[in-house]
């Protein structure tokens, strides 16, 4: 059982895996944040610009209507989309719903 102040909530505003960010590893791998493990491509072999505007992670983590669980269910997942590293570390699905997140969607099942 998780402890009240292990959950999250608000959601965080701006950036986050995948939208406005990028993660550049010292061997030119590049991922959605540092702290989620999934490459999307190289800079060594591709530019950047293309790799995050046209890779599968990378528009799959930018299209909320791929969101599951509760994150897909909620109103705001627009703005937030919770976080998909700790979604990932938890399920090993990136898309899956926000483990931490104490908000309970208002939108109907779909």
């Amino acid at each position: 059982m998780r402890a009240e102040n292990d959950l999250i909530a608000r959601a965080p505003r701006g950036v986050n895996d995948g939208k406005g960010f990028v993660f550049v590893s010292h061997t030119g791998e590049v991922y959605p944040s540092g702290f989620l493990p999934l490459s999307a491509g190289n800079v060594l072999w591709e530019p950047l610009a293309e790799i995050y505007q046209n890779s599968s992670l990378f528009r799959s983590l930018r299209d909320s209507s791929k969101l599951k669980g509760k994150c897909g269910r909620c109103e705001f997942n627009d703005v937030c989309g919770g976080s998909r590293a700790r979604a990932f570390a938890l399920s090993q699905d990136p898309l899956a719903e926000e483990p931490r997140c104490a908000y309970i969607p208002q939108l109907s099942p779909a």
